[in-house]
């Protein structure tokens, strides 16, 4: 809700006309439940950025629609682009980014970027930019949480 205040009215406006697979998300809740699993979801991104005002109000509404207490979404916004970085160096500017943006654990690229944590706090998926092709983000998330919770080797 602090984030859809923050940014605006374009932000509101994504998150009122995404309409979510409800069906995707009700198996993504009760696989959660069933496997008493916890998962945390990190956004990184900025507002200056379409993909991001487009993919992260999606996110929140998927989130909120699953109404879940084994679910946590943080979102660290405020990620600003070095015009000046030079080749090898990252692109994010050092001192206005989030230290995450910097961080090598996340080893950011491009955003928006969703990290997916399980309860033990282990990476077991990302999300960067936007969905699979003909995918969704509820998709996306929902064969992340099958691939780690009834991997098929």
């Amino acid at each position: 809700d602090d984030y859809l205040k923050e940014f605006g009215d374009k932000i509101e406006f994504n998150y009122k006309a995404y309409e979510p697979k409800v069906d995707v998300l009700e198996r993504i809740k009760d696989l959660l439940e069933k496997k008493n699993e916890k998962l945390k979801i990190v956004a990184l991104g900025a507002d200056w950025c379409p993909d991001c005002n487009r993919n992260v109000p999606r996110m929140i509404k998927n989130i909120k629609t699953i109404k879940s207490n084994n679910i946590d979404l943080r979102i660290l916004y405020g990620i600003m682009v070095n015009a000046l970085h030079k080749p090898g160096e990252t692109i994010w500017h050092k001192k206005r980014s989030p230290p995450e943006a910097l961080d090598p654990k996340f080893d950011l690229k491009k955003i928006p970027t969703f990290y997916f944590f399980n309860g033990n706090d282990d990476l077991i998926g990302i999300i960067v930019e936007n969905p699979k092709w003909e995918s969704t983000l509820e998709d996306d998330i929902l064969e992340i949480l099958e691939n780690k919770l009834y991997p098929t080797d």
